[in-house]
């Protein structure tokens, strides 16, 4: 049998992170802030594992976290994420002036030649986090079931 090559598709997983850093961020109080408990929290100075060798975190985070795969897109992913946090511009504007708020998107796929789109409404609704967005494509092997 011939290989099959993909293309032109949807992602196969997409996960969506609400991600504030600082170093003297406090996981509480921003929870506190937002109303919303996060996925995952750190201090700064806490280790990131039992593990000697992996040290210790540089600067505190407070992440809320969502995933999913094909047919949920991006999109869809970052509105249902950004529904769990209030939607008032002057916080926003404040969290940002003392933090780097930021929107991750991680894309997970097989073969090449995926994507997807954000409509400007998403768009419109990050920006008025005062939040940059971060990329991070992984590309696996047809082989690989790393997906």
């Amino acid at each position: 049998m011939e290989d099959l090559l993909i293309l032109g598709c949807s992602v196969d997983k997409t996960s969506v992170c609400l991600a504030i850093y600082g170093e003297d961020l406090n996981p509480d109080e921003i929870s506190k802030i937002l109303s919303c408990q996060p996925t995952k929290a750190h201090l700064r100075g806490a280790r990131k594992s039992l593990n000697y060798k992996y040290g210790s975190y540089k600067q505190g985070a407070w992440l809320l976290k969502l995933q999913g795969s094909a047919p949920i897109t991006a999109d869809k992913l970052i509105i249902d994420l950004l529904s769990c946090v209030p939607t008032n511009p002057i916080l926003w504007q404040e969290l940002s002036e003392i933090y780097d708020v930021q929107v991750r998107i991680g894309i997970h796929m097989k073969g090449w030649n995926k994507g997807f789109n954000l409509t400007a409404h998403t768009v419109q609704r990050i920006s008025k986090l005062g939040a940059s967005m971060v990329f991070d494509i992984y590309a696996y092997d047809e082989e690989e079931d790393n997906v």
